[in-house]
């Protein structure tokens, strides 16, 4: 189970693009992205912030962006989610966090759940 105390929110640099991701082992999930990079048999071998990476002769960079101290996946993903929203990246494939739109919008713009 994910020690959600470490949580880190991350972002990734490409030369034209961003991306920002969220994880509680930040070198394992280095690790997956080199493996989204490289591994033709990846499932997200084909997303684009892999693809950019490629096009860009593999140049990028993943750093952290903020700490976040969480009780659960859910509140990891939620501020996953604000960040994302204040940074605009080009290179998310999917939201961090979309179950009940509503709810969601409304958490995030009280701050509620997230815990710092």
């Amino acid at each position: 189970m994910p020690d959600y105390s470490k949580c880190v929110i991350y972002t990734i640099r490409t030369p034209n693009g961003l991306y920002v991701g969220s994880t509680c082992n930040f070198v394992r999930r280095k690790y997956g992205h080199k493996s989204g990079i490289y591994n033709e048999k990846n499932k997200g071998y084909n997303y684009k912030i892999y693809k950019a990476i490629r096009a860009n002769n593999c140049e990028w960079e993943m750093k952290p962006y903020s700490e976040f101290p969480c009780k659960s996946k859910m509140e990891m993903n939620i501020e996953e989610e604000r960040i994302r929203r204040e940074l605009k990246p080009n290179l998310n494939t999917y939201q961090s966090y979309s179950y009940n739109k509503e709810m969601i919008e409304e958490l995030i713009k009280n701050k509620q759940l997230i815990t710092t």
